[in-house]
């Protein structure tokens, strides 16, 4: 593939990006991200797969989309809220209250989801800080850490507040809703009238004005901080294409937020109102279409799937752009050549440790391993029949028999075109978070990450 040029922005010179298809050993000095040299995978119900909680996964339930739904499950509640009960409001009644019920136990369920990667994310920052004090005891540099630490602080509020919080709270709103609602059915009984009406009115709903609050807050301060990195990068990187994708991934997340963050509040406002105005569930219409969209927006626009490094490689910003920039790139040509990709970015795609030091290089090791692992013939050759734990490298790869060279070639094909795609995109999302964090931290550096004077 032909070399591209990346403008700098400190002057106005012009800089050549490497080859794309450049390996590991021909650039030793490299600093940019890059993929684990060994695999761990462990075996449950008989299948391998990732240690678990050894990365953040973008695993957002969609059913939760339908969360702010729930809310409005106890419709027939409020807007009949008679004596006796008309039947038709009996059977709206019932399917409101089982709405809401079920959401409730997807929200459960996403909760469990999230709580991994919140556990992932604050080994993380352990990790972090841990390290950055050792540095600062050598008196070593510790910008690399401050950029590493900011963004895992990023991932952690997100998951806290616009994940867990959210299924937590909007999941025991929906429980409180479904009971009230239940209970209206028997609205005859002047005591569980009573009850009826305070949970599926401001006790069931409070909850979602609680979660509107904290949601808008952190979708103000993550908006704020997406504006900072188009800022900051527009400065150093003016007219480049890693601009310019920083840019995209900022403009991705602020949609969210706004939408988001906005939704979340006339969530609270309408819920609280539905409790004695019928006319609140008008407002709560915009507020469940906006929902929808932003699970779906950020499934696909902005969350991302990511491992832990082992460690915490040095950044260098004339790096980060060009991880950033390939993996931009390297979307596109996998999606132009699904069926052999491979040789869109290796010189000599029958050679295997060209290959493999492609896939590490560009974080693809952990995706590859799990599908020959999963092979019976290649499964055996690597010690997978014999053990519940397995780690895998380049090295231990090489040294498979050479008849079965050929199936990890096939494979390394098949992996690229089934995975290739949606692993790039992850890629550039984080490394646009890297690098936009990078220029925003450290304001007075080049392209190259040395120090220029402030004008």
């Amino acid at each position: 593939m032909d070399a591209n040029v990346a403008p700098n922005h400190a002057g106005d010179t012009m800089i050549e990006a490497v080859p794309e298809a450049m390996l590991p050993d021909s650039h030793p000095g490299r600093a940019g991200i890059q993929g684990n040299p060994t695999v761990t995978l462990v075996k449950d119900r008989g299948r391998f797969g990732p240690v678990p909680g050894s990365r953040l996964v973008n695993n957002l339930s969609w059913a939760v989309g339908f969360m702010e739904l729930a809310n409005a499950g106890d419709f027939a509640a409020n807007v009949w809220n008679d004596v006796p009960v008309p039947a038709v409001a009996v059977v709206f009644m019932a399917v409101g209250g089982t709405v809401a019920a079920v959401l409730s136990g997807f929200a459960f369920f996403d909760a469990g989801l999230a709580c991994r990667n919140v556990g992932f994310l604050r080994r993380q920052r352990r990790l972090q800080t841990a390290e950055r004090a050792r540095r600062l005891l050598r008196a070593g540099p510790v910008l690399d850490m401050d950029v590493y630490m900011a963004v895992t602080l990023r991932e952690l509020g997100s998951e806290v507040s616009a994940r867990w919080f959210m299924d937590l709270l909007l999941g025991c709103g929906a429980v409180l809703i479904a009971a009230g609602t239940y209970m209206a059915i028997a609205g005859a009984n002047g005591g569980v009238w009573l009850a009826s009406n305070i949970l599926s009115g401001y006790l069931g709903n409070a909850p979602v004005v609680l979660y509107g609050l904290v949601s808008f807050a952190w979708a103000l301060y993550i908006f704020c901080k997406a504006q900072g990195h188009v800022t900051a990068t527009r400065k150093v990187l003016r007219g480049s294409r890693a601009a310019a994708l920083v840019k995209r991934r900022s403009r991705h997340v602020q949609v969210f937020c706004v939408i988001n963050g906005t939704a979340t509040v006339l969530g609270g406002v309408g819920s609280m109102m539905t409790a004695t105005m019928w006319w609140g569930y008008v407002v709560l219409v915009p507020v469940i279409a906006s929902s929808l969209f932003c699970n779906v927006w950020w499934r696909r626009r902005v969350g991302y799937t990511r491992s832990a490094p082992d460690d915490f490689p040095p950044l260098d910003p004339s790096c980060l752009v060009r991880d950033l920039e390939f993996a931009a790139r390297a979307e596109v040509t996998i999606r132009e050549h699904r069926t052999s990709p491979m040789r869109q970015f290796v010189a000599d795609p029958s050679s295997l440790p060209d290959v493999l030091a492609f896939l590490q290089q560009h974080g693809l090791l952990d995706l590859y391993c799990l599908k020959i692992i999963s092979t019976d013939a290649l499964c055996s050759a690597l010690g997978g029949n014999q053990s519940d734990e397995v780690n895998l490298g380049v090295d231990g790869l090489l040294a498979v028999p050479e008849p079965l060279h050929a199936r990890l070639l096939e494979a390394a094909q098949e992996c690229l075109g089934e995975f290739g795609l949606e692993h790039f995109k992850n890629r550039e999302r984080y490394t646009a978070e890297l690098l936009g964090t990078y220029y925003t931290i450290a304001s007075n550096v080049d392209f190259y990450g040395n120090m220029t004077q402030e004008k």
